[in-house]
């Protein structure tokens, strides 16, 4: 991913705050078949909200590294059809310094696993 991309276009603060953002703890992270690229379907536990999947490019991260870690997911945005799954939430990351050239394998974005499953992100 080139990190020299121009900045996207300025929103307002209000439209900011429709973006939900929450801890998540990764409860499971398997290898994902049938999708278009290699990734992981992740088991989030978001406290009182409940579990969602998210279908992403973590695959060169492994389950063990993933599983019981804290992340931040956006859990308002609309479902995705990732290949066979449906992907409900979706985990934010930065791009993976061996992400190949026509894929956008990531590093999950993490807290510290002093904070709550379900709390918002500000």
């Amino acid at each position: 991913m080139d990190s020299s991309k121009p900045l996207k276009q300025q929103i307002t603060f209000g439209k900011f705050e429709n973006i939900d953002l929450r801890v998540a703890k990764v409860t499971a992270a398997p290898m994902a078949e049938g999708t278009k690229f290699p990734c992981r379907v992740i088991s989030l536990d978001i406290g009182p909200i409940g579990t969602k999947t998210s279908v992403g490019q973590y695959a060169l991260i492994d389950e063990n590294e993933l599983v019981g870690k804290n992340v931040i997911a956006c859990v308002n945005l609309s479902s995705r059809e990732m290949g066979p799954y449906l992907s409900e939430a979706l985990v934010l990351g930065a791009p993976h310094p061996a992400n190949p050239a026509d894929q956008s394998q990531a590093i999950p974005l993490t807290v510290s696993d002093q904070a709550t499953p379900g709390s918002p992100i500000y």
